[in-house]
């Protein structure tokens, strides 16, 4: 079967309150997230919220991963907690899907690949938290999954700027379309409109 109207999902990752919490000079970015997802729900681009939570007594804790037992540590991250509810800037709407991860990937463990498949998706613009944590994991697998993929420069942030930066304009620019909100949300309007 072939599919004429294949769809564009904008995968937003770990912009849960937790996260941003732990991180310095947010307003200028949330702020930037708000308004790039009130463009893509007002040009109707489906949006999956991603956020990461661990069950009562962790456990998807194993002491060979190196992320998970310092959460622990830190009573973090629980089912149920405000540390894993999306930012209210970007609060999900009806009919938006907020799925749970265990792992840095939003791929692996999850239903992800079939809500994509069930949507039609074709391609994929990312967006969101850690740029080399969550962002780097999930691009380099959908990679490997077939995915178009855009990463929203500027809608990805990491403690480490040069970090970003080196994995923005030499990693993920070498296999994915690298683009600022603005350019994208100029591309919506434009498909929009015809």
């Amino acid at each position: 079967m072939v599919y004429s109207n294949m769809a564009t999902i904008l995968l937003i990752l770990d912009i849960q309150n937790g996260v941003i919490d732990r991180l310095e000079n947010t307003e200028p970015y949330l702020k930037r997230m708000a308004s790039t997802v009130a463009s893509a729900r007002k040009a109707n681009v489906k949006v999956i919220h991603v956020v990461t939570a661990f069950r009562p007594g962790y456990p998807e804790n194993n002491p060979n991963n190196s992320s998970v037992p310092a959460v622990v540590a830190r009573g973090e991250y629980l089912e149920g907690q405000s540390s894993v509810q999306v930012h209210p800037a970007i609060a999900p709407v009806s009919g938006e899907v907020v799925l749970t991860k265990r792992r840095i990937s939003a791929f692996f463990a999850t239903e992800l690949d079939m809500l994509l498949r069930c949507a039609n998706a074709e391609s994929i613009v990312v967006a969101g938290l850690i740029t080399s944590g969550a962002v780097l994991s999930t691009v380099r697998q959908a990679m490997d999954m077939d995915y178009r993929i855009t990463v929203l420069e500027d809608c990805c942030m990491d403690r480490d700027e040069e970090v970003h930066r080196v994995l923005m304009e030499k990693v993920f620019a070498r296999k994915a379309d690298v683009v600022s909100a603005k350019e994208w949300v100029e591309k919506l309007s434009i498909v929009e409109g015809h």
